[in-house]
């Protein structure tokens, strides 16, 4: 049974035509379902924790990458799968999975490929790209066992899906610069990581699949095979 959890942004009368050939398009591969429109008084992970009781098992985003996050604790938590029907900008994590944009993403749905994937936790917000920490001073603590504390700052970048591994650990770049300010030397190191608690000299913005999150202090963790989401052939790992 499927759940289509429509953005309050797509309700816009410029994606009128899309929306009417998705939904004909589900309707011919017999795959239609119950449509959810999100607005302002409508969450859409109380919606999808409701209907769960009523025995959907799909929960398909008609939105962007926003619009995923606003389901996703509710996905993860009711092991249910998820599937994406991109509209409109910001749609990288759509593109990781591998699904086209539109209506072309109906077909994909009803393949139903599903695929198991790790997913992140930062201060209790999942996520599922990565996060990035931007340029301070920064202290880590490294799966329990030790701690990296660079020299002079830089930016960490811990990356969730890549093309060739899904191992339940997570790609950790520190990337510190180094030397004066007209020759500025970048120092690069690589850790696959469980757990990492980051510590900043001040607050500072980190990006988790595009949401900002502020804040000195960044506990960050990995749900191993947590995630079953529909994939497409063009997806960006194995």
């Amino acid at each position: 049974m499927y759940y289509y959890v429509y953005d309050d942004f797509v309700q816009d009368k410029r994606f009128e035509k899309d929306l009417q050939k998705i939904e004909n398009r589900l309707t011919d591969l017999g795959i239609s379902g119950k449509i959810a429109r999100l607005a302002l008084f409508k969450h859409a992970d109380e919606l999808v924790r409701d209907e769960a009781k009523r025995g959907i098992k799909t929960v398909v985003v008609v939105g962007n990458d926003k619009t995923l996050r606003k389901v996703l604790n509710a996905v993860v938590d009711l092991d249910l799968a998820l599937g994406m029907i991109p509209i409109g900008e910001n749609n990288s994590i759509a593109k990781m999975f591998g699904i086209p944009h539109g209506e072309s993403a109906c077909d994909v749905i009803a393949a139903r490929n599903l695929r198991r994937i790790d997913v992140g936790n930062l201060n209790g917000r999942r996520f599922i790209a990565g996060v990035l920490i931007p340029e301070s001073r920064v202290v880590m603590k490294c799966d329990g066992k030790f701690t990296v504390e660079p020299e002079s700052t830089g930016e960490i970048e811990v990356k969730n899906l890549l093309s060739d591994q899904l191992d339940g650990a997570f790609e950790t770049e520190i990337r510190s610069k180094a030397g004066s300010f007209l020759r500025r030397n970048v120092k690069q190191s690589i850790l696959r990581l469980r757990k990492i608690a980051i510590r900043t000299a001040g607050a500072v913005c980190a990006i988790a699949d595009g949401e900002k999150v502020e804040s000195d202090k960044f506990d960050i963790s990995i749900e191993p095979a947590k995630l079953s989401v529909i994939i497409g052939r063009d997806r960006a790992f194995v």
